[in-house]
């Protein structure tokens, strides 16, 4: 149980940590959210509360590699919660209204993915615009293309690295 969870972490680590290199970035901000991906996996498989656990510490890692800004008054202005709250929403969200839908097959994973990362960036940016400003290079389509693109490779790959097979109950 406690050796789920260690794996769990270090996938979150690993995807936020492939979230900041260049290693598959295609030009400008085309480059796949992994740690959008890591979360469609958990909250389609184990449910609904994964998918918000998940979606808020995974959020809370990807802010963290925002940085702070400084604004027009000179004070430091740091960005956290925004993917935070955006995954985490999404995490739920995808435990919720999936719970009897969801069939593993390439094309199911490859809607998933599509759809659900197209709208944890449309709440990202929703937020960033808010909050801060709006974010003319922030990308929508081509993410969540790249993301579905290689989701369905990505779900193999965490079903065999974590011992998930599709006959599992959710938790």
């Amino acid at each position: 149980m406690i050796l789920d969870k260690i794996f769990i972490i270090i996938g979150m680590l690993l995807s936020h940590f492939l979230n900041g290199s260049n290693l598959f970035e295609l030009g400008g901000a085309i480059r796949p959210d992994f740690m959008i991906i890591f979360i469609i996996f958990f909250a389609l498989r184990k449910g609904a509360m994964y998918g918000l656990w998940l979606g808020f510490f995974g959020g809370l890692l990807s802010d963290t590699a925002l940085g702070g800004e400084i604004g027009g008054d000179n004070i430091e202005y740091y960005k956290i919660g925004l993917h935070s709250f955006s995954y985490a929403a999404v995490g739920y969200l995808i435990g919720k209204i999936t719970k009897n839908s969801y069939t593993e097959n390439y094309i199911s994973i490859t809607i998933y993915v599509l759809g659900f990362t197209l709208l944890s960036r449309i709440i990202t940016y929703f937020l960033f615009w808010m909050f801060f400003h709006s974010n003319q290079s922030y990308s929508f389509i081509y993410v969540s293309l790249y993301n579905a693109f290689i989701g369905p490779a990505l779900f193999f790959l965490f079903t065999w690295a974590f011992q998930l097979y599709s006959d599992e109950v959710r938790q």
